[in-house]
């Protein structure tokens, strides 16, 4: 008997994008395409850190002036991000990411063209508004388009976007401006969004996700205790992993003993650390959610730990900088997975949040790296400081698990009182 399958432009279901039989098992090509488009947005972010000298030269400004274009984007992903996801959450998905990455084609095109600069600096608002709801609605979409067992997988690819951007896209995007002007840079990224645009129309289903979800009730279910302490996890692993990660150059530098030169090659073994962290754990996570989470977390605190204590030794340094990319990144994925489980019928506005949340964690963890270098422990401090932050970390893991376990035990009993 031949199994029926879908035509183009069929309505795909959160089951799975209506993909039925043998078809069912593989993932879909959406989600590669929707990986590319992160690494696009993700690239547009962090581009103006190499490109901020020729911007100031441009407009006449100081760096630190021109330096509030990163401030102002991060701000646009925490903020706007989950507004805007939870003022769209009855578009259907389809529609809604190709008008979040049309909108992201604007900001790079304002951004590009634009000789006046706060016109750029809307321009990059409007370009992160996009990156803090495309992403969200992303990472919600590959979930229900991924294969059965398959879940974490399938975010893994879209966070691994992200490690690309920092590896390849940055370095890419900076050498355009370099080479031809700044505002090169970000003609490529229009062009490169407004091709993924078309891709996106082509290759990615419509997305049929029942009863829409309105802000209000999204709003009550997120600010359920379980959610929240989701939340909170991600806030404080990721604060963990950057405190340290935010100073691993001055450290290798001033501890380790290495030049600026051969800091880049030691990155880069980092970034790829992190890309196979990123997909080993969604494979993983698949398996085990909360194992994975809780040893990814394990690891990563052991490695900072012995990089502090060992870095200055130069081959030890190297290997536990891959290492810590590695554990490091290996949290996104499980922690993408735990705040959409915790999240009820507010998935959209959670994946969004954890993104926000995600960035306070960052932006905590620099903060308080910052001020641990200043103590008598000096560079190593930052990395201890991340080991501190990581252990709160554990400890709202730890708070979930019991929360389940408690909440498994009422039911059971609720349901041996009724018999």
């Amino acid at each position: 008997m031949s199994t029926k399958q879908p035509k183009k432009g069929e309505t795909a279901h959160a089951s799975g994008a209506g993909i039925q039989g043998p078809e069912r098992t593989r993932m879909p090509l959406a989600v590669y395409f929707l990986a590319v488009s992160i690494f696009i947005i993700c690239t547009a972010e962090l581009l103006p850190m190499g490109l901020l000298p020729q911007i100031a030269r441009d407009f006449n400004m100081n760096v630190s002036s021109a330096g509030l274009l990163i401030t102002v984007y991060a701000l646009g992903v925490a903020i706007g991000g989950p507004l805007i996801t939870a003022a769209t959450g009855r578009i259907e998905k389809k529609k809604l990411l190709i008008g979040l990455l049309l909108l992201f084609v604007v900001g790079s095109l304002i951004s590009a063209v634009t000789t006046n600069y706060y016109l750029l600096m809307v321009g990059r608002l409007f370009c992160s508004f996009s990156h803090g709801t495309l992403v969200g609605v992303a990472i919600v979409v590959v979930q229900r388009l991924a294969p059965p067992g398959k879940e974490g997988s399938a975010i893994s690819y879209l966070t691994v976007g992200l490690t690309v951007a920092t590896i390849l896209g940055v370095p890419v995007g900076t050498f355009i401006g370099n080479s031809y002007g700044w505002r090169m840079s970000f003609y490529a990224l229009t062009i490169a969004a407004a091709i993924c645009v078309i891709g996106m129309a082509w290759l990615v289903p419509t997305i049929k996700s029942g009863k829409a979800v309105g802000m209000a009730k999204q709003t009550r279910e997120i600010f359920r205790a379980k959610p929240l302490v989701a939340l909170l996890t991600t806030v404080f692993s990721s604060g963990g992993l950057f405190a340290g990660y935010t100073y691993i150059a001055p450290y290798l530098e001033e501890i380790t003993g290495f030049t600026p030169t051969a800091v880049s090659p030691i990155m880069l073994a980092f970034g790829i650390g992190s890309a196979i962290g990123n997909i080993a754990s969604g494979k993983l996570a698949d398996k085990g959610l909360m194992k994975t989470l809780l040893g990814s977390l394990a690891a990563m605190i052991i490695t900072m730990t012995a990089f502090a204590l060992l870095g200055q030794v130069p081959i030890l340094a190297v290997i536990f900088s891959f290492l810590w990319g590695l554990t490091g990144f290996a949290i996104v994925t499980p922690l993408n997975m735990l705040v959409l489980r915790k999240a009820g019928d507010a998935a959209d506005l959670a994946a969004s949040l954890n993104i926000s949340a995600f960035n306070v964690g960052s932006a905590i963890g620099a903060a308080v790296g910052g001020v641990a270098i200043n103590t008598a422990l000096g560079l190593r401090g930052a990395p201890l400081s991340g080991v501190a932050i990581g252990l709160i970390g554990v400890l709202f893991a730890f708070t979930l698990i019991w929360m389940d376990r408690k909440s498994a035990w009422q039911q059971k009993t609720v349901s041996k009182s009724s018999t």
